[in-house]
């Protein structure tokens, strides 16, 4: 599974052929790419808020990318190139328990890799209850909230002409995110979705001046906003495979998920 998650990452990382550069951001630059980074590592199990049976378990792995037009866009008005970096990916170990009562909760983790000079990881966390499953609903609905954190640290070189400052750089982003969901199962096939609210909260540090509008080095930024996510999942035997699209605030996401669910 550890192989797996790796090639994956590895794939879709290759499709970085420049690194990322930032120069002269403003407050806003930060806070749209806080928040595309915080969509991107928001938390995820690409699972359906189903409690079948007394207990289960269930392990794999998920994927997948999200738009980063403005990351992409603020890399351009650095002076870099951002063509390569309209979409962010990520990937994940994850589990996933229900107990008694019908409470549930999942967990997802990626340990540090680095691809060129830059640097990656997530750990995620969610729990929920399915109360239309407790009170013998004839479908699941549930409530719930999630939380993550992701970190990402690159260099920059100095380029004197095009005014970008040489600098170590990182982003550390916090997503909450609090929801209602609903589900049903059809033999193998269970559709999803999930509305709620979701806050991300970003911290720059940097040891050069790519600040514009300040001469500190860090910025501290959050916002507030709405979270969507429309999913299926289908089991076949102990294998579970899964797919979700899903919106925290601006940030738009695609993911996939392969796991054992016993």
């Amino acid at each position: 599974m550890k192989k797996l998650l790796a090639l994956s990452l590895l794939l879709s990382m290759s499709a970085y052929a420049a690194d990322p550069v930032f120069s002269d951001l403003t407050k806003k630059d930060v806070e749209d790419v806080s928040m595309e980074f915080g969509g991107n590592f928001a938390h995820t199990a690409v699972a359906a808020p189903e409690t079948d049976g007394l207990w289960g378990i269930e392990i794999g792995a998920v994927g997948g990318q999200t738009q980063s037009k403005k990351f992409a866009d603020v890399i351009d008005a650095s002076g870099g190139d951002g063509s390569d970096f309209k979409n962010l990916y990520h990937a994940a170990i994850m589990a996933r328990a229900h107990f008694p009562f019908d409470l549930f909760v999942e967990a997802s983790y990626l340990p540090e890799q680095e691809f060129s000079d830059v640097k990656a990881k997530s750990s995620s966390f969610g729990l929920g209850w399915n109360f239309g499953r407790f009170v013998s609903l004839p479908l699941d609905i549930a409530i719930g909230a999630d939380f993550s954190k992701g970190n990402v640290k690159f260099h920059q070189d100095a380029d004197v002409p095009n005014s970008i400052p040489e600098s170590d750089i990182e982003l550390e982003t916090k997503t909450t995110v609090y929801w209602i969901g609903i589900s049903k199962t059809f033999a193998f096939f269970t559709p999803y979705a999930k509305v709620g609210t979701s806050k991300i909260e970003g911290d720059l540090n940097a040891t050069g001046q790519i600040l514009g509008y300040t001469s500190a080095t860090k910025e501290s930024v959050n916002m507030s906003g709405s979270f969507l996510a429309v999913g299926a999942n289908i089991q076949l035997f102990f294998i579970k495979l899964g797919v979700e699209g899903s919106q925290i605030q601006d940030a738009k996401r695609v993911s996939g998920k392969l796991s054992f669910d016993f």
